[in-house]
């Protein structure tokens, strides 16, 4: 047996050559190796058949970016993530400044079905805030601010995070204990406060509620009375005019310094003098003459002196954490100072 031009050769006895039964042989051999490629071809398809389903995926605020499996995949809510292999899968959404709620969703992908997942995205600076009284219809105030809702209120993520002062009041109200309530607010937390307000008139003598009034101070801030529910409060009316008044005014800033840490807020409403001349020239020099440091109001050009009865002056008013009047004075006399400590250290427990 020898090769020639690459084909066996086998020599017969008599020394001929002869190839047909090779070229049989090859030709079968290469049919053997056409049918084993076509069977392996049909067995890849067979396996790369996959079952899948489709993901849709929203989110509140939209615009957050999906990760499947924890690897983002290029899309953003709201989407919908077809040929998901079937079976179980985590998504998750993440945005910048923004907090999830859930983490993440594990989810079971069937064939042929369109499975949603719903995420909220939370702002990392904001948190939630429930309100909710006895009586509806209280405007709620948030840092002695009113905010343009009443109870029953949920606001939604959209109270800065920290530490809040929250209150609430209602016209003809004076309110229960607490009257103000410190909370936290946190991220993804729900802070939630009751309020009881308790139907009660307007008045001069102890017991009676004060009217609510909207002033300017000396530096351009307005101030609604009734949102500083829950401090015990002097409201005193003095004018430059009023040699009493003046006499007084140191009084009030000595008080103020003592009870501030108690949380005791002083209002000093210049009422305009006798001719109703003053205004916040007036006020401010007051202010730098004397020393003050509370909060000096100006009641020119308002019906706070006439809503309030004032005829004689000084007025000096101590108001409960409820905004019911605890001790209502006409004028100025040497014991004043004295009487006005005794009835806050009454009020703050001392």
């Amino acid at each position: 047996m020898k090769t020639e031009n690459g084909w066996v050769l086998i020599l017969t006895e008599k020394g001929k050559k002869t190839t047909k039964h090779i070229r049989a042989l090859e030709l079968i051999a290469l049919s053997l190796v056409f049918s084993l490629s076509l069977c392996t071809c049909s067995t890849k398809n067979l396996v790369g058949i996959q079952k899948t389903g489709a993901i849709f995926v929203r989110s509140a605020p939209a615009g957050g970016d999906i990760l499947l499996d924890h690897a983002l995949i290029g899309r953003q809510t709201p989407d919908t993530i077809f040929d998901v292999a079937v079976g179980d899968h985590v998504i998750s959404v993440t945005k910048a400044g923004y907090l999830s709620s859930p983490d993440s969703v594990k989810i079971t992908v069937k064939e042929d079905q369109t499975d949603t997942v719903e995420f909220i995205l939370l702002e990392t600076d904001k948190g939630s805030l429930k309100v909710s009284s006895n009586v509806d219809g209280a405007t709620i105030c948030v840092d002695n601010q009113p905010i343009p809702a009443v109870t029953p209120h949920l606001f939604f993520n959209n109270v800065p995070v920290g530490t809040r002062i929250i209150s609430a009041f209602k016209e003809g109200h004076s309110n229960g204990n607490p009257a103000k309530e410190v909370v936290s607010i946190a991220t993804r937390d729900t802070a939630e406060v009751y309020f009881t307000l308790n139907p009660t008139e307007v008045g001069k003598t102890p017991g009676n509620i004060t009217p609510d009034f909207i002033l300017q101070d000396d530096y351009g801030f307005w101030h609604r009375f009734y949102a500083y529910r829950g401090f015990v409060t002097i409201i005193n009316f003095w004018a430059e005019d009023c040699p009493n008044c003046m006499k007084e005014l140191p009084h009030l800033q000595e008080i103020y310094t003592e009870y501030l840490s108690d949380s005791l807020i002083i209002f000093g409403i210049n009422y305009g003098g006798n001719f109703g001349q003053e205004g916040f020239e007036v006020i401010r020099r007051v202010r730098e003459e004397k020393g003050l440091t509370f909060t000096l109001l100006g009641g020119v050009g308002t019906n706070v002196k006439s809503d309030y009865e004032v005829t004689d002056t000084p007025v000096t008013i101590i108001l409960d954490q409820g905004g019911k009047i605890y001790y209502y004075v006409v004028g100025f006399y040497s014991f004043l100072p004295g009487k006005l400590k005794q009835k806050l250290d009454e009020l703050f427990g001392k």
